[in-house]
């Protein structure tokens, strides 16, 4: 399986060469000055203390939901479900976070965490045995979880973990159950440095340890490929590595909502809207299904979304162009066709041979 390729960086270069001539377009054409707005969105994403710790804050939950989705699709499961868990996960740090009044500051933290961890597993447990067991495709049963995951914690919120009479949310956490917020002006916290610990630890275990190449030999490193015929050859039973995978995505989903309650908001609440778990399928291709890709990947999503919000704030720029240019990159990082086609010249090839790793 290729591990980095020069073709792959050339790409993204071109991609970003090429978004960043139709955003020239669209603004043009609608009425605004370009290197004016760009100016504006690379201050927000870059300039000054509070920007970048804004940027590293929002990439947080894109790192973690990013590794979610590399460890369940190189088990051959495509999990759609990652926002469920996100949602479950967030709930029950809050519930453990108000509730377990006698712990100290950080064994409640840790506590809240896997909590939040246990459940998002559990919560990719019965998609996991429906598709081994029953056949039931992953990606349906996991999208209709999402849609569960929203009512149940609505439910929650406006039931049995309700801060009465106030509306739906749950009591704040204690004190002892909140990550560090280390500057003033910005909710960057540690949760950021647990999630780049949690990619560097996927990427130890799935590449260099028996239990990751037992993992990835079940889906055979490709999406949608379980059973794997080639983990059968080896041995390998391809149905516990399939839901031991989707268990431990669901449990880095469960972590990412959580570290949103403990390390952001402090409570959970009916209105709070998880969509990282589908930007991470995102990320995560970008990066080439790598945890450390998806770790580069979730910094660069994050810089672009934090300029987006600081250019709406500054102008009269909709936000909602920065989703537009987003996808316009993934088309042409994603174009397969268009990284074959630079084979043909001689200077991408001696560079692509220098630069590329294959991993045995």
């Amino acid at each position: 399986m290729e591990k980095f390729s020069f073709k792959d960086v050339l790409i993204l270069f071109a991609g970003l060469f090429i978004t960043a001539g139709i955003a020239y377009a669209i603004l043009t054409i609608t009425g605004f000055i370009p290197l004016d707005i760009a100016k504006l969105f690379y201050e927000g994403a870059f300039v000054g203390q509070r920007n970048i710790l804004n940027t590293l804050n929002i990439a947080t939950p894109y790192i973690l939901t990013s590794v979610a989705t590399v460890i369940s699709f190189r088990v051959g499961m495509f999990n759609i479900g990652i926002n469920g868990s996100m949602y479950v996960g967030a709930l029950y740090a809050a519930w453990a976070g108000y509730r377990f009044t006698t712990l100290g500051e950080y064994t409640h933290v840790v506590v809240c965490m896997l909590v939040a961890m246990a459940v998002g597993s559990l919560w990719m447990l019965l998609p996991a045995l429906l598709r081994v067991y029953a056949g039931v495709s992953e990606i349906i049963s996991t999208i209709i979880l999402n849609f569960v995951a929203v009512l149940f914690v609505s439910y929650m919120c406006n039931g049995p973990f309700r801060e009465a009479p106030i509306a739906p949310t749950t009591p704040r956490i204690l004190e002892t159950a909140e990550l560090t917020q280390y500057f003033p002006n910005s909710q960057f916290n540690t949760g950021f440095f647990i999630a780049v610990f949690v990619a560097f630890l996927t990427y130890f275990v799935l590449n260099k340890t028996t239990f990751g190449y037992e993992l990835r030999s079940g889906g055979d490193g490709l999406v949608g490929f379980y059973p794997s015929r080639y983990s059968t050859y080896l041995g390998i039973p391809s149905n516990r590595s399939a839901i031991t995978g989707m268990l431990i995505s669901g449990a880095i989903g469960g972590l990412a909502g959580g570290l949103e309650v403990l390390g952001n908001t402090r409570n959970f609440y009916q209105e709070m809207n998880f969509n990282q778990g589908f930007d991470g399928i995102l990320i995560a291709i970008i990066g080439k299904l790598e945890p450390l890709g998806g770790l580069i990947s979730s910094l660069f999503f994050a810089a672009f979304k934090n300029g987006g919000l600081f250019v709406d704030y500054k102008t009269e720029v909709s936000r909602e162009i920065v989703v537009i240019l987003i996808a316009i990159l993934i088309f042409f990082v994603s174009s397969q066709k268009l990284v074959n086609s630079l084979e043909r010249f001689k200077i991408i090839q001696k560079l692509d041979n220098f630069f590329s790793r294959k991993v045995k």
